[in-house]
Formats: C-alpha cells, sequence, structure tokens
C-alpha cells in the first residue's frame, strides 16, 4: 500500500508541477523526506528531515517510533538516524552524495535488536516543481547488529551495500 501511494504521489506531482531552474535547494530551507526502499526493515517507519546549512550541503535527520503487537508479542521500536549529504550541482537534476549514522531498536520473532550503522550514500534528487522532488540512492556502509533471546545475545557485524532506495521530498 505504502508503494502504491508513493507512486501516486509522485505523478500527481509531477503532473502539477514544471520543473525550473528556481528549486527549494537554497540556505535555509528544510524539507521532509517520504522513502521506501528494499531493506524491508525497521528503518521503514522513519520519518526523515533536511535542513539545508548552505545551497550545496544539508543535514539530515530522522525519527521512528512504532507500537508492534505481532501475535501477541508486544514491542515498541525506535530509531534514530543522523548525517549529511553534498549536492553536486543544485539544478533541477542534483546528484549527491552523503554520509549517516544509524540506531536502531526493534523487536522481532528471533528477539530483541538492537543495529548501530555507519554508512555513506550516493544517488540523485530531480526537482518536479519548485517544493517537490523524486531522488533514489544507493547505501554502503556497515552496521553492528546485537539479537538478544533469553539469556542468549548473537552479535553480527555487516559490510555492505545497505539499500537501495526511491523517495519524495517537500520542501518548505
Amino acid at each position: 500500500m505504502n508503494k502504491i501511494s508513493l507512486a501516486v504521489a509522485v505523478l500527481l506531482l509531477s503532473l502539477t508541477g514544471n520543473a525550473s531552474a528556481a528549486n527549494s535547494l537554497n540556505t535555509g530551507v528544510m524539507g521532509l523526506n517520504v522513502s521506501l526502499s528494499n531493506t524491508n526493515t525497521p528503518a521503514d517507519f522513519m520519518l526523515n528531515g533536511r535542513y539545508l546549512a548552505a545551497k550545496d550541503m544539508a543535514l539530515l535527520a530522522g525519527f521512528g517510533l512504532a507500537m508492534v503487537d505481532n501475535a501477541g508479542k508486544k514491542h515498541t521500536d525506535i530509531g534514530f538516524t543522523f548525517g549529511a549529504r553534498k549536492y553536486m550541482k543544485t539544478e533541477d537534476f542534483a546528484p549527491f552524495i552523503g554520509g549517516k549514522f544509524q540506531y536502531m531498536s526493534t523487536g522481532t520473532a528471533a528477539g530483541d535488536v538492537t543495529d548501530l550503522g555507519f554508512g555513506v550514500e550516493a544517488g540523485a534528487e530531480y526537482f518536479v516543481g519548485k517544493q517537490f522532488s523524486v531522488e533514489g540512492s544507493v547505501g554502503f556502509g556497515y552496521v553492528s547488529s546485537e539479537t538478544k533471546t533469553g539469556v542468549t545475545t548473537i552479535k553480527n557485524t555487516t559490510l555492505g551495500t545497505r539499500s537501495f532506495s526511491m523517495g519524495a521530498n517537500f520542501y518548505f
């Protein structure tokens, strides 16, 4: 359902907006992001925002909170993400690179999971209107994961491609 909603929103924005060189990549502008990715992890419940500290530099922050009842096992998922993004160009097609730090605490059928990750991303944003854009990115990074099941703790580390995502942005 989320993928359908995102696709409809992007289609409507592209039909109503017209791209122009006057996009919203200006110092002091704030934005909200809704993304879908291939990770299928608790990161999907995050609300992400950005603040343009300079015309070509954005500070990123995200927060997520979910109360979950999974077959009688109740848990609270919480996540934080912080990072920065550097735009190579600030025109209608704006390629970027960036880095992120992410913390997640979730409950799963396997137990309680805590993830701590660092990563880099590369992608591009395309403005379909002054305040609306669509973006795609790929992320590469390191994640340290700890799963607690009763008295047992399992630790895993992952290094590699972390995500492929598509998103829609609104600037104000």
